[in-house]
């Protein structure tokens, strides 16, 4: 602790600006390189802060979450690329630097809980200054304290040196004794008494000084009360300095901190005893508050992720046996979106009662967020023990609850790896039970999968997949199909889908299924769409001015700033009508971020460009999104029409067919393949439909010979 600081905390408040950090700065746009560069530079490095070009902060990254995302062995493949604006926390807790941080500390603590796990940025003026943390703030104020501590030995030093002055000059020793806001008792060791006892010692006491100077302290306190602690003669363990939890003159326990410093007469023998005494409570209180919030969920009490994080690092560093089980919750959205979040909030909380019920002493169970779970067990069991824990876990988890009334089930999907066995860090075990957990998913929930070879060679074929597909788009090695769409009944081309393709060298053909879901996660959609776009606007441009293009965009896409930027500019690159292009959405894009997303689209169909729902009926949710936004066409999935000319997908495509004449949209039928299925949605009143009974995706030398051909026959 430098000089500095302990003047500052002596002589006047202590703001968040003074116990600010300076750390590292980063730009929305920089990629995700320079904080994997920056973390592992510096091992102490906690927090990142992303500002702009106005040195305001924006984000926050935190070493921990960072890690966690970006973590494993392909961690920096699939991440180095991507913008820090997509890995930062996007809605930091800032605060001023002339704020003090008592009163921050005091908010804090009144607000919400999970915000005292987060960093924190300092600004000054609205521009970055530095960054902190709930320990920072602890560690601020045990300076202080110790700087008060500091403070009183150079108070007691000075009254030393100046006994015969103050001997001498009664009226201004008793204005500053009395003065003093800590608790004061001077004991003779000559006569074992108090000879002196300031106002704040009568009020921490309890009682009036003249009955402390003239009565033994036995026949007044029990041992167990602040009074006895601190006019009694002190143990050997109690001298210097010391802290104890003691009841007042009311009953109530509180937490003193207590000094004691000997002074001596002229021949340096032992004569008074000073103690000095603060009634440390509230502090105490605080600080337990921000470790418990530090270390655990507020919601279900389990370990949170820090300390999950913390423990799984120590142990893993340490060389420790481990079983990581990952534990995601199937069906809670469901709970949330029926019965409510207070529902949910409260299914949590009976969910952690059951992992703790089936965990042992030794494992730390931990709630990760949401309805994420971990369980590390220190222990690696043979493949019969595992499997039975994960069989107890999920019978438990699945049984049914009972919550105000309602009958709630759910289930529970668990991933597991193994330390040393499976990974060679924490990073990577985390990793690998993660993607166990998914495998786990994907096979039909409500049930384990252990991490084995075969998920590791997935893992680095899709690590190696996705460098190629980098290469593919940086080297123009791409194509796009296009399948036509026909009006109903004429049969007549009315616009054309772009479908991308990728003529791998080794695999060949790869579906898009596989290669486009590979783009959204390693953040290549951006680049991928963007050519798409490009492309499709450049083919569309040689077509006559009556036909459309449709450009599938994906909900990730739509999280780039520059998104109605780049459709503008491949417009006029292209010279093509903003008015022929067709964007087909999903619903994922209203899952999250609706307003933006809303907006950006509203954008897009102001500049002129047509907003087309594609698969609809697939979503729950179908007839909410066409109240909140206008669509200028739907497209009927797939799976409907595949089941004509059946009673039910008949009576629910005339149902959407109904519902959309009424709002005046065009409808779409897409996967037409029969005869049979082009006639009855024919007569259902369909405008347009897709598949391959009339047109297959083709290369774009193909598809302009058959709209040339088409025109001739009109």
């Amino acid at each position: 602790m430098s000089v500095g600081f302990v003047e500052k905390t002596r002589n006047s408040f202590l703001s968040m600006g003074d116990i600010a950090k300076k750390g590292p700065i980063v730009r929305p746009d920089d990629p995700g390189e320079c904080l994997f560069t920056l973390f592992r530079n510096d091992e102490a490095l906690l927090l990142v802060t992303v500002i702009n070009t106005e040195d305001e902060p924006v984000g926050l990254v935190e070493r921990q979450a960072f890690f966690l995302k970006v973590s494993g062995k392909f961690g920096h493949a699939l991440f180095s690329r991507r913008p820090v604006a997509l890995l930062m926390d996007a809605s930091p807790v800032i605060i001023d630097a002339q704020v003090s941080s008592s009163d921050f500390t005091a908010l804090a603590l009144r607000g919400q809980a999970s915000d005292l796990l987060r960093g924190y940025i300092v600004t000054e003026n609205g521009r970055y200054l530095g960054t902190g943390s709930a320990l920072d703030l602890i560690s601020a104020s045990h300076s202080n304290a110790i700087a008060s501590a500091a403070s009183l030995k150079h108070s007691a030093e000075e009254l030393r040196k100046a006994n015969r002055k103050i001997l001498r000059d009664k009226l201004f020793i008793d204005t500053i004794i009395e003065n003093i806001p800590s608790a004061l008792i001077v004991r003779s060791i000559r006569h074992e008494r108090p000879v002196l006892v300031n106002r704040a010692a009568e009020h921490m006491i309890g009682c009036g000084r003249e009955l402390l100077l003239r009565k033994n302290v036995d026949n007044i306190f029990c041992e167990d009360e602040v009074g006895h602690f601190l006019v009694n003669r002190p143990d050997v363990d109690q001298q210097g300095e010391a802290e104890k939890t003691l009841r007042n003159n009311q009953g109530h326990r509180r937490v003193v901190s207590t000094r004691r410093v000997m002074i001596t007469d002229e021949s340096d023998a032992p004569r008074w005893e000073l103690c000095v005494a603060d009634d440390v409570t509230e502090q105490r209180n605080a600080q337990h508050q921000v470790e418990q919030f530090a270390h655990y969920d507020p919601l279900t009490g389990l370990a949170n992720r820090a300390l999950f994080s913390s423990r799984l690092n120590a142990g893993c560093r340490k060389g420790l046996n481990a079983t990581l089980l990952c534990i995601d919750l199937d069906y809670f959205k469901t709970v949330n979106d029926v019965y409510g979040h207070a529902t949910g909030d409260a299914l949590l909380r009976l969910v952690a009662a059951r992992l703790r019920a089936c965990s042992r002493e030794e494992d730390l169970v931990a709630r990760l967020g949401g309805d994420e779970f971990a369980i590390i067990w220190p222990a690696v069991p043979t493949q019969a023990e595992l499997k039975g824990r994960a069989r107890e876990i999920v019978e438990t988890v699945g049984r049914p609850y009972i919550i105000d009334g309602h009958h709630i089930v759910i289930g529970a999907s668990i991933g597991a790896a193994l330390y040393p066995f499976d990974a060679d860090s924490s990073e990577t075990l985390l990793q690998y039970a993660d993607i166990a957990l998914y495998r786990a998913k994907s096979l039909g929930r409500n049930g384990f999968q252990l991490f084995d070879a075969e998920l590791r060679d997935e893992i680095q074929t899709r690590a190696r997949l996705g460098n190629e597909l980098r290469a593919a788009i940086a080297n123009d090695e791409l194509t796009l199909h296009f399948q036509p769409l026909y009006t109903m009944p004429g049969n007549r081309i009315c616009a054309c889908e772009a479908l991308t393709r990728w003529q791998h060298p080794v695999q060949g053909m790869i579906p898009p299924d596989q290669f486009i879901g590979l783009a959204e996660e390693n953040g290549l959609i951006h680049d991928l769409g963007e050519w798409v776009l490009r492309a499709a606007c450049r083919e569309a441009a040689t077509w006559p001015e009556h036909l459309k293009v449709a450009v599938n965009v994906s909900p990730i896409q739509l999280r780039n700033p520059r998104f109605v930027d780049i459709v503008e500019s491949a417009l006029q690159q292209a010279g093509l009508e903003p008015a022929r292009l067709e964007i087909e959405i999903t619903e994922n894009i209203f899952v999250q971020n609706s307003a933006t997303n809303r907006d950006i689209l509203q954008k897009l169909g102001e500049m002129g460009c047509g907003i087309v729902l594609d698969d609809f009926g697939t979503g729950y949710s179908s007839l909410g999104y066409l109240r909140s936004f206008r669509f200028q066409k739907i497209k009927i999935d797939r799976s409907f029409v595949r089941e004509l000319p059946e009673k039910g997908a008949s009576s629910i495509i005339q149902a959407i067919i109904n519902l959309a004449h009424g709002m005046d949209i065009p409808i779409t039928a897409e996967g037409v393949e029969t005869q049979d299925q082009w006639a009855q949605l024919n007569a259902l009143g369909c405008n347009q439909v897709q598949g391959f009974l009339l047109g297959r995706p083709q290369p774009a030398d193909s598809i302009r010979q058959h709209i040339q051909c088409a025109a001739e026959m009109v």
